[in-house]
């Protein structure tokens, strides 16, 4: 998908509430690091985070993306830096977080980029650090389709790509605790999802999982 395109086509494409995830457990995330917000889409999250006092690194590989949020950031006088990087790239100079979003990151990723996050989310967290994750289990309705349709071709469990180079990855039942190993889940929910829609597009569900993490 080309984010750029749907970013300057829709406005609050993913909608302009935060995550359910976020706005039930953020008062857990302690104020006196930052937050860093993983693939930030046009900011509902970094902006609430923001908003309640929490300071925000907000990273997109979106050039529009970035140029949203900062200008509302900018707009707002909200305490949210913006940097246009995939989290592959970012962050290598020891810098701490109390909390990191990744919040539809997972289903758009490699196994191997998974394999990446995990060793910088070591690099990024503490002891008592959460981490914020949504992802899409093999519940999803549009999992059996990736499965039959000729456009996608298996290049790990439950992982597919297309010769556009965009990945879906899924998770089977419980799956997503053994991503973590050294993170204890504080909260676990997997489900599927109510109806909804982006933009104006269909209204459809997903097998939804979401977990608030805690480093060990």
């Amino acid at each position: 998908m080309n984010y750029d395109e749907k970013y300057k086509e829709t406005k609050d494409y993913f909608g302009i509430e935060p995550v359910g995830i976020l706005k039930e457990h953020y008062q857990k995330i302690d104020k006196s690091k930052p937050v860093l917000d993983i693939g930030t889409g046009q900011g509902r999250n970094a902006l609430f985070l923001a908003k309640e006092g929490y300071e925000v690194d907000a990273i997109d590989e979106s050039k529009v993306s970035i140029e949203i949020v900062s200008t509302l950031a900018k707009k707002e006088g909200l305490p949210i830096s913006t940097y246009q990087s995939g989290f592959e790239t970012f962050g290598d100079e020891g810098k701490k977080y109390s909390g990191v979003l990744l919040i539809g990151l997972l289903p758009l990723v490699s196994p191997d980029s998974i394999l990446t996050l995990q060793k910088k989310l070591n690099l990024w967290t503490e002891k008592e650090s959460l981490i914020f994750v949504t992802a899409f289990s093999t519940d999803d309705p549009s999992y059996i389709k990736t499965q039959e349709s000729e456009d996608w071709t298996i290049v790990g469990k439950n992982s597919f790509k297309n010769d556009n180079n965009e990945f879906r990855t899924y998770f089977a039942k419980g799956e997503i605790i053994e991503l973590f190993p050294d993170y204890i889940p504080l909260y676990h929910w997997e489900s599927i999802s109510k109806g909804h829609q982006h933009g104006d597009g269909e209204i459809h569900q997903h097998g939804m999982i979401e977990v608030v993490f805690q480093r060990k």
